[in-house]
């Protein structure tokens, strides 16, 4: 699997103003929150009264597109197009644009030299991944299927808000996670986080959307690909594949679960369970991702 890195202020200020919205209480630096927190919740409020298709993936879309397109008017139109169609409402782009716009200069303000930190702070995770990321990739291709670990991705560094953080962003190819310099949990390298956020991006393929449905394997890719994830770290040695570890995955990276199970009781015990199973009969990861589909109850 080959990996170019990226740097983009818009992403980070988007992801940015994503926390101060949605994890406030996890936003470590002080100074974010009265910066960043009121044109974050200006954008996430304009996001919030949006329709379910546009709103259950306009912060990943934002993040994602935001290191593609440098137009913020034509960045507000892509968000926009599968709630209007084509994307040319011209009051609704435009309140869009303004946001975005609003939220990348409070950005700017707060983290003047992001772009050349950035280069720095890519390197720590950069050099693990020299180390350990093919293996990791490898032995995850083993134990799922072999094209889930090939291909060539970008990966954007963010700036750090919340310790350690990122999402897979399918419809860009693109996965995005912040430069932390640090593994804030010696049990989870960021090096099996980003194993874990490249690996969702398969799961876009036809050969599961076909299966699922395009937002059920979205939904579906982060609790599917977590187990396989870290069986992958524990042949390496640098993580351990148990309820335990799986259980603080869920916690850190920011894992949607279905509401109505206990995350202890119920939700990972049947996770492990339906990772045995899978390991004991090998069916296809099609086949695999709707018995997890069943299992879990998650309906689309």
């Amino acid at each position: 699997m080959q990996l170019n890195w990226m740097k983009s202020a818009s992403s980070s200020a988007l992801h940015t103003a994503y926390a101060c919205h949605c994890f406030r209480s996890r936003v470590i630096d002080p100074k974010v929150q009265p910066a960043m927190g009121p044109f974050a919740k200006r954008l996430g409020d304009w996001i919030d009264g949006r329709q379910p298709a546009v709103r259950a993936n306009a912060w990943g879309n934002l993040i994602g597109s935001g290191a593609e397109i440098e137009s913020n008017g034509l960045l507000a139109a892509e968000i926009l197009r599968g709630e209007m169609g084509t994307g040319r409402d011209a009051s609704l782009q435009h309140q869009l644009t303004g946001l975005i716009t609003d939220v990348e200069a409070a950005f700017q303000l707060l983290f003047p030299k992001y772009m050349e930190q950035c280069e720095l702070r890519m390197r720590p995770l950069q050099d693990q991944w020299l180390g350990f990321g093919n293996g990791l990739m490898a032995h995850l291709g083993r134990m799922t299927e072999k094209h889930i670990a090939t291909g060539s991705y970008r990966v954007v560094a963010l700036q750090p808000v919340v310790g350690g953080g990122g999402q897979a962003h399918p419809r860009q190819g693109i996965v995005s996670i912040e430069a932390v310099l640090t593994n804030p949990l010696a049990e989870l390298p960021e090096v099996v986080r980003l194993a874990w956020l490249l690996s969702q991006l398969k799961l876009n393929d036809p050969v599961y959307t076909d299966a699922l449905g395009v937002g059920m394997a979205q939904k579906l890719a982060p609790l599917a690909m977590l187990p396989p994830a870290l069986a992958a770290a524990e042949v390496l040695e640098i993580s351990k594949c148990n309820e335990v570890t799986a259980e603080l995955a869920i916690e850190n990276w920011d894992i949607a679960v279905p509401s109505s199970m206990d995350v202890t009781k119920q939700l990972i015990p049947a996770l492990m369970d339906w990772w045995e199973t899978y390991l004991q009969t090998r069916p296809t990861w099609a086949l695999a991702l709707k018995a997890l589909c069943k299992r879990l109850a998650i309906m689309d």
